[in-house]
């Protein structure tokens, strides 16, 4: 079963919404043996998700209140079979300080494809739940459009 990490900057926006999604989508499909989580390029510990985030989540019938932003892994990236980034940026860190996990390491927007600059998923830390709202739909549709590939 695959493993798969979503990583943004402080992992407590995206990534940790990402990591919801993809966990209830594979609980609701009975299957509970598939690891997911999520991992932030700043290096943020023990922190939970933002209030609105798990605001939309719960709006959505996923609860991410138990979460708590880690930094990288390079032990768990070892492990991992996809990471999927928020935005080139995280890409680029990634294969900066991990160029040897780079065949597993996308956007999240892009994967299995090539990235565009529309393939970004905009952070909503300091938005407005509106923003926050556009943001959980952006990453639920691509999450939604990968899913049976995973």
């Amino acid at each position: 079963m695959p493993d798969i990490i979503f990583v943004c900057t402080g992992n407590i926006c995206r990534s940790p919404m990402a990591e919801g999604i993809l966990r209830q989508r594979w609980l609701d499909a009975g299957d509970s043996d598939r690891t997911v989580a999520s991992m932030g390029v700043q290096g943020l510990d023990d922190s939970p998700a933002t209030d609105l985030a798990q605001q939309v989540c719960v709006e959505n019938g996923i609860d991410i209140s138990d979460h708590r932003s880690r930094p990288m892994s390079g032990e768990e990236l070892q492990t991992a079979d996809l990471v999927l980034c928020m935005e080139p940026g995280h890409v680029s860190f990634l294969n900066t300080f991990y160029p040897w996990y780079s065949d597993r390491i996308a956007l999240l927007g892009a994967w299995p494809g090539k990235p565009k600059r529309k393939h970004i998923v905009q952070d909503p830390m300091g938005g407005s739940l509106a923003l926050y709202q556009k943001v959980f739909g952006i990453i639920e549709a691509h999450i939604d459009r990968i899913l049976p590939q995973l």
